[in-house]
């Protein structure tokens, strides 16, 4: 938890920045609340993402930037006064004030500081139990699964705000987001997620950006190989009761082999109102990225290109009564993503039978309401989400002739749960059951079931939870069809129970300066009617279906010492993966982590140098096939490095090197990472 206290202005009218920015809302919400009817909502989507993204970028940082001139001469020792607090994690997530379980993990601020990380990609690889198989560097393309899940099967949430693609997981995280903005990020279990009326089949990573920046001027530009070049700005500005923030980034790079160059840049705008009786939050966010795909889906095919658009924006909202208090949120999402087998202007010599690109336009739009009321003994939830998904395109969904080019097909649903609660605390011991209730206007009723106990002692905390959960297929699962595939819309959810104990401990003392915890989890699931490719022995035609049960066992352990000028972290995930195809071959082969080591280290050496190095050694399961023959993954040990010496004190020069033992490896078959990786840049904070 941040400690920090606001100066407010009281006097001060909101600066034009923020004016502008409430108008910004209310014009992308208004355009997205017509998504479904009109057909404006494709230029929108293209339009944000296009030049309007980059000069609302460049004029909103400006007019914050300019809003706050007069602190940015403020002397060295009142710049030294402003500087962030020490941050302390706590035992209790953000995201549900009734569960009493901490999330799996927390990474605060100060925890990021710590590392090399570049990306949103880096930050929730750093997770225990989180399988990040990379496509490309610096968040051009990932899948993220956690504890031997599929990509579909996971959530992220920004803010605490359900914004997961209902496409595919290959978008889940395109989200529209610099890592300079992240506070912390917090990696939930289905069970920590019911009581908020988020059903999560495996797990979700909770990206919180903070809503309370002092004035600050964070800007930071870097190079390095392959023609690597990042630049972003983020300035925040404090106005009476607003607290607004706004970023920009931009990234590119001529690729690490032929054809994974990449450009991509995004801007993101906050505006937070905190009071005595509520807490107002409201987001817009763009991104857009281009990107070379050699191999990324298959690698028959090396010379593929990706394009995509998002969008996003919410508000929240928390109002306090006297005896209980209200959470609302509403929210929207809208991706844009062409597809093409052959990158225009790179191949000369494409076949007659490819007729055109593939182009999709996936729709999120949702709200909820969250009671939370003590009782004379504990305290209750109850709440209500209602959801809708929708997707244009001209490869997935059932034909429609109403929509504009290039769309010629469509497909929507509506979801709507209804979930309630009760949380008890006495002493140390304390309990929770929630329940939901789920209906989708295509696959019907459903439902969600968790419960855990926690017992606390001075030095230990030990947490016992069960859940039941579902995931509903995606459009692609639902309608993708190919030479050799064919979706079938009648698919049906699949469903998990998972049960997981875990044990944290307090921080020990091993000597007046130094400190050491650890946490340690035990997780078993057990997966019916998951969703999937496969089709008998004798047969040319992948089928999509729910034909396989999966049951998952493992372990995630880690520790950290904290010595005076010292930090150490330790991690380890061990995975085992049983699946029964009932007599069918199926393409899902088993290619989890097995087991993945982990250990990061940050030594402040001088007050102006710090050092950083971390290892990883991973071995996943399961075989690929390249040039027609058959590899095992295998077991990789990756080196990383870098430094950060301050040249003045507001002015950070930064260096940093990965894969320094230029070790060959790969996360999925048919796209070799990148070897050494050398990068180098500038960060100024005022």
């Amino acid at each position: 938890m941040f400690k920090q206290t606001h100066q407010h202005t009281g006097a001060l009218r909101p600066a034009k920045a923020a004016v502008r920015f409430r108008r910004f809302c209310r014009a992308g919400w208004a355009a997205y609340s017509s998504m479904h009817r009109e057909v404006t909502i494709g230029r929108l989507a293209a339009r944000v993402a296009d030049s309007s993204l980059t000069k609302t970028a460049t004029a909103t940082t400006l007019a914050l930037l300019v809003a706050q001139s007069p602190a940015l001469a403020q002397s060295d020792r009142e710049q030294e006064a402003r500087t962030l607090p020490e941050v302390e994690v706590t035992l209790t997530s953000q995201l549900s004030s009734l569960s009493n379980a901490e999330p799996a993990v927390v990474l605060t601020a100060e925890d990021l500081r710590q590392t090399d990380i570049r990306s949103i990609a880096d930050l929730v690889a750093l997770l225990p139990g989180v399988d990040l198989r990379t496509r490309g560097a610096d968040d051009v393309q990932a899948d993220l699964s956690m504890r031997g899940g599929t990509f579909d099967q996971m959530l992220v949430l920004l803010n605490g705000v359900n914004l997961t693609d209902p496409q595919t997981g290959h978008h889940t995280l395109d989200i529209p987001i610099d890592i300079t903005m992240v506070e912390r990020v917090e990696l939930l279990t289905p069970a920590q997620l019911m009581a908020r009326g988020i059903v999560a089949f495996c797990g979700a990573v909770n990206i919180v950006v903070s809503d309370h920046y002092r004035d600050r001027l964070l800007a930071t530009v870097s190079g390095g190989s392959h023609g690597t070049a990042h630049a972003s700005l983020l300035g925040s500005r404090t106005a009476g009761p607003w607290a607004l923030t706004a970023a920009a980034s931009y990234h590119r790079s001529d690729g690490y082999r032929p054809n994974t160059d990449f450009r991509h840049g995004s801007l993101f705008l906050q505006a937070a109102r905190h009071s005595e009786r509520n807490d107002l939050h409201l987001q817009l966010g763009g991104q857009m990225k281009g990107f070379g795909s050699a191999g990324f889906y298959s690698t028959a095919y090396p010379d593929q290109y990706e394009a995509t658009r998002t969008l996003t924006a919410s508000v929240t909202d928390k109002i306090r009564f006297s005896s209980f208090s209200l959470q609302f949120s509403a929210y929207g999402r809208l991706h844009r993503d062409r597809f093409e087998l052959f990158r225009d202007g790179y191949v000369d010599d494409v076949p007659t039978w490819y007729t055109g690109h593939n182009h999709h336009l996936s729709s999120l739009a949702g709200a909820s309401l969250r009671l939370l009321r003590p009782l004379a003994v504990g305290e209750m939830v109850a709440g209500a989400d209602l959801r809708r998904e929708g997707i244009w395109s001209n490869v997935l969904g059932s034909a429609d002739s109403t929509l504009p080019s290039p769309f010629t097909m469509s497909a929507s649903r509506t979801s709507a749960a209804l979930f309630g609660g009760y949380g008890l605390r006495r002493g140390a011991f304390s309990a929770e059951a929630v329940a939901l209730g789920h209906l989708n206007t295509q696959f019907g009723p459903d439902y969600g079931l968790a419960a855990s106990a926690a017992y606390k002692i001075p030095a230990f905390a030990v947490q016992l939870s069960l859940a039941r959960t579902f995931r509903l297929p995606t459009f692609t699962d639902l309608y993708y069809q190919s030479a050799t595939q064919q979706a079938n819309p009648d698919l049906g959810p699949e469903s998990s129970t998972t049960a997981e104990l875990t044990v944290t401990s307090t921080k020990w003392e091993i000597t007046e300066l130094s400190t050491f915890h650890f946490q340690l989890s035990y997780y078993y699931r057990s997966g019916t009617d998951i969703i999937g490719w496969a089709r008998p022995t004798e047969a040319d035609l992948w089928l999509s279906m729910n034909h396989s049960s999966v049951d998952v066992i493992g372990l995630d352990a880690s520790a950290n010492f904290q010595f005076p000028v010292l930090n150490l972290q330790l991690a380890y995930s061990f995975c085992h993966v049983e699946a029964d195809s009932r007599g069918l071959l199926s393409s899902s082969a088993i290619d989890h982590l097995g087991h993945r080591a982990q250990l990061l280290a940050s030594a402040q050496v001088t007050p102006r140098l710090l050092l950083k190095a971390g290892a990883t050694l991973r071995h996943r399961e399961g075989q690929y096939v390249d040039d027609g023959e058959t590899h095992p993954y295998g077991t990789v040990l990756l080196v990383d490095a870098g430094a950060d010496y301050r040249l003045l004190p507001t002015l950070t020069l930064f260096a940093e090197g990965r894969n320094l033992l230029d070790r060959p490896w790969r996360d999925l078959g048919g796209v070799p990472q990148p070897g050494i990786t050398l990068l180098a840049g500038l960060r100024l904070e005022l």
